[in-house]
């Protein structure tokens, strides 16, 4: 099932329109129309912000859960190049092993050409924690918290994905390992609270 197809069928079943996924999300209605239709894609703070807003786990608009046979038999595999890809800016992430149901962590593998400065679209924030190893070059993460930190092939950090960040590649490229945790839990607490914010007042 396309990415599409899953996000129609995530929608209709959380019985939303369109226009009310657009409002929960901030994402227009043209451009989730044509994610529908298999005309466009999406960058992966945009399918972190729909699977919030859809309170469902993010890999849910994806693929379909995987079989499982018995209690501990879960796994998932991702060959060489064989992860779903979005493109964000300047960088590209690879989804690996999102087959599973309801997993509460999402795994990329990015590759970051970004420059500094870089443009106002280079920066994100999405819920919860976020996992960074670097294996190839060097990589500065900029946040609104901290001065830039540039890690090197064999560092890590961790960090609250709230803050707004980017990441920019400080040799020609960089590749690194990244780890979003982003609880079903959490992500259906959020959207019922968007949910909330959205409905109009009533006027006394």
């Amino acid at each position: 099932m396309s990415l599409g197809e899953q996000l129609r069928q995530a929608r209709q079943k959380a019985q939303l329109s369109l226009r009310d996924l657009s409002a929960r999300a901030g994402i227009s209605i043209a451009k989730l129309s044509k994610v529908e239709n298999g005309l466009a894609t999406l960058r992966h703070p945009e399918l972190l912000t729909l699977a919030e807003a859809l309170a469902v786990p993010a890999t849910a608009l994806l693929a379909p859960p995987a079989p499982v046979s018995g209690a501990g038999a879960r796994r998932a595999v991702t060959r060489a190049d064989g992860g779903r890809k979005f493109e964000h800016s300047h960088r590209t992430y690879e989804m690996l092993c999102s087959e599973l149901s309801g997993q509460s962590n999402l795994f990329w593998r990015v590759t970051v050409r970004d420059k500094p400065p870089g443009g106002a679209d280079a920066f994100v924030s999405h819920p919860g924690e976020e996992f960074v190893y670097v294996l190839k070059g060097k990589v500065a993460l900029h946040t609104d918290a901290y001065e830039p930190l540039v890690l090197a092939a064999g560092d890590s950090v961790l960090f609250d994905a709230q803050t707004r960040h980017a990441y920019f590649a400080v040799t020609r490229e960089a590749v690194m390992l990244m780890s979003n945790t982003v609880g079903e839990d959490g992500a259906r607490v959020q959207s019922q609270a968007a949910s909330a914010a959205l409905r109009p007042k009533r006027k006394r």
